[in-house]
C-alpha cells in the first residue's frame, strides 16, 4: 500500500514510518520542519512539508493524493495549545475526503472514547480530552474507513510485541511507542478493523493475536 504518515517526524510517527517501511508499503511522512528531511529519505520515505494549521488545504490533500491510507500520528508540541489536535484531525479528514483516500487511522489518547473521567486531571489535560473527543467525532463522522487507537501513557522503552487490547474502557497503563507503532501497522494492514476504535496498553498477548481476538468476537 501507499500509506500517508501525518506527523511523520514525531518520536511515534517515526516509528511508524520505520516498521511501514520495513513490511515493504510506500511511505510519504509529513513533516512541518526540513530539519527532518534528510533523515526521513534516508530511511525510504517519500516527504511533504505540511503544516496542518498554516498550510493549504490543497498542500495537505497533495500529500494524500494516490494513497490507500492515512495514518495521523500528530499531535500538539510543547507550548502549542491541543486545539491543532482537533483542527489538524479535521483538515486531514477532510482531506482525504477530497483526495478520495478511503482509509484513516487516527492514533488518539486512552480513554478518549469510553468516558474516562477528567474531573481530577488539570486544565491542560481537560483541554487535551475535549480536543481528542472534538477530533473523534470529526473522524467517525466521515465518509471514510476509520480507525481510532486509543493508548495509555506512551513510554521510549523498547517495544515488547505484547499488548492488552480492548474495545472497553481500560485502565491507563503504560506501552512503549513502538508497540504503539506495531499495532497501528496492524490495524491499517487489516481492513475489518475499520469502524473500531481500540483501546491498547502494554500486556502479555502478542499483537497479531490480541487484535485477531478482537476480530473475531
Amino acid at each position: 500500500m501507499r500509506i500517508t504518515v501525518i506527523g511523520g517526524s514525531g518520536r511515534t510517527g517515526r516509528l511508524i514510518v520505520e516498521q511501514l517501511l520495513s513490511n515493504k508499503h510506500a511511505v510519504v511522512a509529513t513533516i512541518r520542519s526540513t530539519r527532518h528531511m534528510a533523515d526521513l529519505v534516508k530511511l525510504g520515505a517519500e516527504v511533504q512539508l505540511v503544516d496542518l494549521d498554516k498550510s493549504e488545504f490543497d498542500v495537505i490533500v497533495n500529500a494524500m493524493k494516490g494513497s490507500d491510507a492515512v495514518i495521523f500520528a500528530a499531535g500538539s508540541a510543547a507550548g502549542e495549545t491541543s486545539e491543532l489536535d482537533r483542527k489538524g484531525t479535521l483538515r486531514t479528514v477532510r482531506a482525504a475526503e477530497k483526495a478520495g483516500v478511503p482509509r484513516y487511522v487516527s492514533i488518539s489518547s486512552i480513554g478518549a472514547s469510553t468516558g474516562l473521567s477528567t474531573r481530577s486531571m488539570d486544565e491542560e489535560m481537560k483541554d487535551y480530552y475535549r480536543q481528542k473527543r472534538a477530533a473523534a467525532k470529526h473522524i467517525t463522522g466521515s465518509s471514510l474507513k476509520w480507525t481510532i487507537i486509543e493508548p495509555g501513557q506512551l513510554t521510549d522503552e523498547p517495544g515488547t510485541g505484547k499488548v492488552t487490547m480492548t474495545e472497553e474502557a481500560l485502565d491507563i497503563g503504560p506501552i512503549p511507542r513502538a508497540d504503539v507503532a506495531a499495532v497501528t501497522v496492524a490495524v491499517v494492514e487489516e481492513p475489518r478493523t475499520a469502524g473500531h476504535v481500540y483501546q491498547v496498553i502494554g500486556g502479555q498477548t502478542a499483537i497479531d493475536t490480541a487484535l485477531e481476538a478482537l476480530l473475531g468476537k
